[in-house]
């Protein structure tokens, strides 16, 4: 079930808002490979990089720091699923630095 979540998401057009993303991340198939690709693909990047920035979209910034408190809590589990970390090398020492949780730094 998870290569069809996975289908869902890579064709989504995410011009038409957080409906879908919300739907895949209630599902009970979605665990945390798709969660945290999920994460990146809403631009998760720029959150970690300031969390507390202000920002007039409004709605992306709920959607992206429940999602963060989510992945943190345990929430998606890990399977066999793979996830490649969209960062560069120098993107995640910033974000080390600043000492963002690794689970968001690494592949699985």
């Amino acid at each position: 079930m998870n290569n069809k979540l996975k289908y869902l998401l890579n064709e989504y057009n995410w011009d038409d808002g957080f409906d879908l993303p919300k739907e895949l991340l209630e599902n009970s198939d979605c665990d945390l490979a798709l969660a945290l690709e999920i994460f990146y693909l809403a631009d998760g990047y720029s959150y970690l990089i300031d969390k507390a920035k202000s920002t007039p979209l409004k709605e992306w910034k709920l959607f992206v720091e429940k999602l963060y408190v989510d992945i943190l809590a345990g929430k998606y589990i890990q399977t066999a699923s793979n996830f490649e970390n969209p960062l560069t090398k120098v993107q995640r020492y910033k974000l080390k630095k600043q000492q963002i949780p690794d689970i968001f730094l690494i592949d699985l």
